[in-house]
């Protein structure tokens, strides 16, 4: 028996302060809705039910990244029926088995930076069927893109080409947050990105996207997401940062609940 076998679940939550790894069986269900810095390890093998696991991780509640063990090479064939559906499930890294993966290594690859953060953004949303339209993807990949420099909408829209109404209005005609809701969150996610690479000050960090100090931008933190840098610093990834926000619009009425119903009924 392999030491992968002995210390890995098949299927296990990895959730701060990111130390092992607790197994769970089909249908588990986050304590915290959303979830703040979990993540699900599915340790592929030849199990009867790993059909089973693969349907419901397709459709495992939102903001849980998938972190997808691969058998070892002797036994790689017998997961093959599976191995070209895998992409479909939106794994965050699929992983050769070995000694990487251990909670350190795991722990590092849930905190690391996304290389294109605007990028990786829209595909989760567009994703999670919240931006529909090329137009609207444009839109929110360019506010990530231009939010670490810009502090108003008008200023956006003036370098995105287009006008602060005609930008309001496509955000409006989806049931989307406004433009400004989107900024602050942008620059934010961008904030917190940093937090958890970091070491440096929390206050260096909000200076460095514009904030005045470091109580201004933990307050707005706690407005948009509930959460202060603590915690963000504790609870590893960015998908539940964006779930986290999702929940405030929705409940404040920045996110019209019927736009994706099934997702954000478990928050409101």
């Amino acid at each position: 028996m392999s030491r992968q076998s002995i210390d890995l679940p098949q299927l296990s939550v990895f959730s701060p302060p990111y130390s092992s790894f607790k197994p769970i069986e089909v249908g588990w269900v986050p304590q915290t809705l959303p979830p703040r810095g979990e993540a699900i390890v599915w340790r592929l093998c030849d199990s009867a039910r790993q059909e089973q696991e693969f349907d419901w991780l397709a459709t495992r509640p939102v903001g849980l990244p998938l972190i997808v063990v691969l058998p070892p090479v002797r036994e790689v064939s017998r997961a093959l029926p599976l191995l070209g559906y895998i992409p479909s499930l939106d794994p965050k890294v699929i992983l050769p088995s070995g000694r990487i993966v251990s909670p350190q290594r795991l722990r590092g690859l849930l905190g690391a930076p996304p290389r294109q953060l605007p990028r990786m953004v829209v595909g989760y949303l567009s994703r999670r069927q919240l931006l529909t339209t090329d137009a609207i993807r444009r839109d929110v990949r360019r506010i990530f893109e231009l939010a670490p420099a810009t502090r108003s909408i008008a200023k956006l829209a003036q370098q995105a080409s287009t006008s602060r109404r005609t930008l309001g209005r496509r955000f409006a005609d989806l049931g989307l947050p406004v433009p400004s809701h989107w900024l602050q969150f942008a620059r934010l996610l961008h904030v917190a990105v940093r937090l958890q690479n970091e070491q440096t000050a929390a206050f260096r960090i909000a200076a460095r996207y514009g904030y005045p100090d470091g109580f201004t931008m933990s307050n707005q933190m706690k407005r948009l997401i509930d959460a202060r840098p603590t915690e963000i610093r504790q609870c590893l990834g960015w998908e539940w940062i964006v779930e986290a926000w999702l929940a405030q619009e929705t409940r404040t009425g920045g996110l019209d609940p019927d736009l994706h119903r099934e997702a954000v009924s478990m928050y409101v």
